[in-house]
C-alpha cells in the first residue's frame, strides 16, 4: 500500500476474513486519505477460518466454503474482485444414518431419488408424524420472522435474542421431537456445537438460512472458496506480516497508540483494528470492561479432515452424509465438496471432508496427523465401502475455536460493547464474526465497517470518541 512518508499508521491485528476485509476496504478507500496499513498475523498462514490451499491439484479448504445468496457484503466484495460465483446445484441431497443404515433425502432429482426421499420421510426412524408437524410449525414461525433473521443487518434480530438457548426455545415451543430427530443434527453440522450452547436467535437464523428457506440459493467460486481468498489476499499481500503474534494493544491518554508483539517489538499507530477471535481480543485489549464481555463468547471445537480420492464414496447427487447423536461414531458429517464445486478437484477425482466436533475433536487434537488420518479413515470405512485404503492425500485441520456459538443475549451485549468502545479507547475497533450473527458475511462486514470507522476517526478523532 503506497503512501506519503508522513502518512498515519493503521494496524490490523489478524489476517482472517475480518482482517482481510478491513485491509481491502482501506486499500479501496485510499483516495480518501493518506495512511499506511500493516496487517499482523500470528500464524504462518493467511485467511483464518477461510484458509485454503492447493494439494495435488485439489483446492482444499480448512473452514468456510459456501456463500449464501443473502450474504450481500461477501457477494459485493466478490464482484469487486472479479471472482465469479456459481449457484450450487439445483439437484442435491444428503444422507442421514439411522437404524443401522443411511436414509437419503433429495431436493429435485430423478424419479428414483424422489421415491427415495418419500421412503425416508415415511419410514426413517428419525421421522415421525409428530416430528413432521413440529417441523411445519417451526417453518411457519421462522417464515413469520424471516425479515429479522438477517445475516446482513444483525440489529434486526435483537428482539429475538433473549437469554434462551436454542434447546430452551425448542422446549418452550413444544418442538422436542423435531429437536431430537432433526434440529439437533442441523445445529451440530452448522456450528460444531449443540443446541444447548447456541442462542435461540442464532439457531433460528441458521435454520432459516440453510434448512428451511428454499427460495434462496448458495453460491461457490468456480474453484472453491480458495479463489476468493486468494483474490482478496493478493490485493493486500505486501502489507501482511505472518508469524507476528501481538502481545498487547498499547493505549495512551484513552486512545490506541499501537501494539507490542510477542517478540517485544513496539509498533506505533494512529488506529488499531483488532480482527481476531474474541478470546485473543480479550487477552490483548487492556480494558477490563471490554474483556469481561469478550470472555463470555464461546466457540465450538472442530477437526476437519480432508481427503483427495479417486472415487466418489457417496451416492450420485448426494453431497453430505450426516450422523446424529447415537450413531455410535465420532463422525458428525462427511461432505463431497467436488459435488458442489467440480473444479475444486481434478477431473475424475473427489474431494471429501470429514467433520469431527466437540469432545471427539479435542481428543483428536492430542494425536499427531498420521494417527488422526488413520482413525478417521478407519471410521469412514465402517460406513462407506468405497473408501479406499490409500487416498490420494489426507490433510488435518485443527480448529480449537472453530465457530462462534453466540449464546443467548450475546448479540445485543456485543453490540452495546462495540458502541461504547470509542468512549473507552479512541482509535480502537474490533472486528470478527462474533460481533454479529456468526458467518463469513458477518466477519467480512465487521471488517469493512471497522475500516470505515478507523478512517472517520483519523479524519476527526474528537467526533469519533
Amino acid at each position: 500500500m503506497r503512501s506519503h512518508p508522513d502518512a498515519r499508521e493503521i494496524i490490523i491485528v489478524g489476517a482472517g476474513a475480518a482482517g482481510l476485509a478491513a485491509a481491502w476496504t482501506l486499500e479501496s478507500r485510499r483516495r480518501h486519505g493518506n495512511y499506511r496499513v500493516q496487517i499482523l498475523e500470528a500464524s504462518e498462514r493467511i485467511g483464518g477460518r477461510m484458509f485454503c490451499e492447493e494439494v495435488d491439484g485439489f483446492q482444499v479448504y480448512g473452514g468456510a466454503s459456501v456463500i449464501h445468496e443473502s450474504f450481500a457484503t461477501v457477494r459485493e466484495m466478490a464482484r469487486a474482485l472479479d471472482v465469479e460465483l456459481h449457484p450450487s446445484p439445483g439437484k442435491k441431497g444428503a444422507q442421514s444414518f439411522a437404524g443401522g443404515r443411511f436414509w437419503s433425502l433429495y431436493v429435485g432429482g430423478a424419479l428414483k431419488q424422489k421415491l427415495e426421499s418419500l421412503r425416508t420421510m415415511f419410514f426413517s426412524p428419525q421421522n415421525s408424524l409428530r416430528g413432521m408437524w413440529e417441523m411445519a410449525r417451526l417453518f411457519a414461525k421462522l417464515r413469520k420472522h424471516s425479515d429479522e433473521l438477517d445475516f446482513e443487518d444483525h440489529t434486526r434480530i435483537f428482539d429475538l435474542d433473549t437469554g434462551e438457548s436454542f434447546a430452551e426455545f425448542a422446549r418452550t415451543n413444544n418442538l422436542n421431537r423435531y429437536l431430537k430427530h432433526g434440529g439437533e443434527l442441523d445445529i451440530n453440522c452448522f456450528t460444531g456445537g449443540s443446541p444447548e450452547q447456541v442462542g435461540a436467535a442464532y439457531g433460528m437464523a441458521l435454520l432459516w438460512l440453510w434448512t428451511f428457506n428454499q427460495a434462496e440459493r448458495s453460491y461457490l467460486p468456480k474453484q472453491g472458496v480458495a479463489t476468493f481468498a486468494k483474490a482478496l489476499t493478493d490485493t493486500v499481500a505486501d502489507s501482511i506480516r505472518v508469524a507476528t503474534p501481538v502481545e498487547r494493544i498499547l493505549t495512551e491518554a484513552g486512545a490506541a497508540r499501537g501494539v507490542v508483539t510477542a517478540s517485544g517489538e513496539e509498533i506505533r499507530a494512529d488506529a488499531v483494528i483488532c480482527a481476531t477471535t474474541s478470546s485473543t481480543a480479550a487477552r490483548i485489549i487492556p480494558d477490563p470492561a471490554v474483556r469481561e464481555v469478550l470472555e463470555r463468547v464461546t466457540y465450538s471445537s472442530c477437526c476437519n479432515v480432508a481427503f483427495g480420492l479417486d472415487v466418489n464414496i457417496l451416492p450420485e447427487d448426494c453431497h453430505a452424509a450426516l450422523f446424529p447423536q447415537g450413531s455410535q461414531t465420532f463422525l458428525t458429517m462427511v461432505t463431497n465438496l467436488a459435488g458442489l464445486t467440480p473444479e475444486a478437484a481434478p477431473p475424475g477425482k473427489t474431494l471429501v471432508h470429514a467433520l469431527v466436533i466437540d469432545e471427539h475433536a479435542r481428543e483428536l487434537f492430542t494425536c499427531n496427523d498420521d494417527e488422526v488420518l488413520r482413525r478417521v479413515m478407519g471410521e469412514m470405512r465402517r460406513f462407506f465401502r468405497a473408501m479406499p485404503e490409500q487416498p490420494v492425500f489426507g490433510k488435518v485441520y485443527r480448529w480449537p475455536e472453530a465457530i462462534c456459538l453466540m449464546p443467548g443475549g450475546m448479540l445485543r451485549e456485543m453490540h452495546e460493547m462495540r458502541t461504547r468502545l470509542p468512549d473507552r479507547i479512541g482509535g480502537l475497533f474490533v472486528a470478527g464474526d462474533y460481533t454479529r450473527l456468526p458467518s463469513l458475511n458477518g466477519a467480512m462486514k465487521s471488517g469493512v465497517e471497522a475500516a470505515e470507522d478507523s478512517l472517520a476517526y483519523l479524519e476527526n478523532p474528537r467526533l469519533h470518541r
